[in-house]
């Protein structure tokens, strides 16, 4: 008897482990714009459910072309920015934290509500900066490539992408994001977590894994990936890019882990995307 209360004390305790870190945890902000001297606007965004999104909005001098910038999960917008603050001379930046992260309010959309985030910072730049969003690219890093490609495969009007550490298959990267942060087993307890996402979102998780949304984008793609990242291997990236349906590059940073391709590749990370948003935007 004691044993299976002892058993059953455990499994819920992991249950809520599980739960917790489904949910979402915030990282504090601690990278700005003022680190890199450069001028920024702090924006408030709704979304179309409501959720009070923050963002960053950085004008460029000379340039009508817009990027909008998707952190992944656990990240938020200044982790975003000590990647890509290169490319304030060049463009008009839009930084903003998804739901459940940074500044924003809510809850993780594990990816398919985040792409409501994008829409809301799509609406914005329409109605307040029009003659700036004639040109827009949208660059997403992890879970945020996944609401970057869901976004782009459902409206079409993107100029071009750029998906880092992308990956193919939902459940494959929860189970080994569950595994390497909290030792918690696929079955059941991630299955359990999935199956109750699933019902709160309303959707099967996979529907906007890009396994599903790759085919249907059709403007320039730029993948980056880690040739040593464990949580979504550039094995996978080879499916999603063989999907893509436009003109599109892989770029796999031999070393790189998962979120560290900048590091490791350097300037050549500056050049690869210069050149490609030179190209394409």
């Amino acid at each position: 008897m004691t044993i299976t209360i002892l058993i059953l004390l455990v499994l819920f305790l992991l249950v809520g482990w599980t739960v917790w870190i489904a949910k979402g945890h915030k990282s504090d902000i601690r990278v700005l714009p003022a680190d890199y001297q450069l001028q920024s606007q702090t924006i408030s965004l709704h979304t179309t459910d409501n959720v009070e999104i923050q963002g960053w909005f950085l004008q460029a001098k000379h340039s009508t072309k817009t990027i909008i910038l998707v952190h992944g999960f656990g990240m938020n917008k200044g982790e975003v920015l000590k990647r890509t603050y290169f490319l304030a001379q060049s463009y008009n930046l839009l930084y903003v934290d998804c739901r459940g992260a940074g500044a924003s309010s809510g809850h993780t959309g594990a990816g398919l509500q985040e792409s409501k985030d994008i829409q809301a910072a799509v609406e914005y730049m329409r109605k307040q900066h029009p003659d700036l969003s004639q040109e827009i690219a949208l660059y997403g890093i992890s879970m945020g490539s996944a609401a970057a490609a869901y976004y782009t495969a459902t409206y079409g009007h993107i100029k071009c992408l750029i998906l880092e550490a992308s990956y193919y298959s939902f459940k494959n990267v929860a189970k080994r994001w569950m595994w390497k942060h909290a030792k918690v087993p696929y079955f059941p307890l991630v299955a359990s977590m999935i199956s109750w996402k699933e019902h709160q979102l309303g959707k099967k998780v996979e529907s906007f894994a890009l396994q599903q949304t790759a085919s249907k984008i059709t403007c320039p793609v730029l993948m980056i990936q880690g040739g040593n990242d464990k949580l979504a291997p550039a094995a996978k990236a080879q499916k999603t890019y063989r999907l893509l349906a436009g003109p599109k590059e892989l770029w796999v940073v031999p070393e790189a882990g998962h979120l560290s391709c900048y590091k490791v590749a350097g300037t050549a990370y500056v050049d690869k995307i210069t050149h490609f948003l030179q190209k394409n935007l």
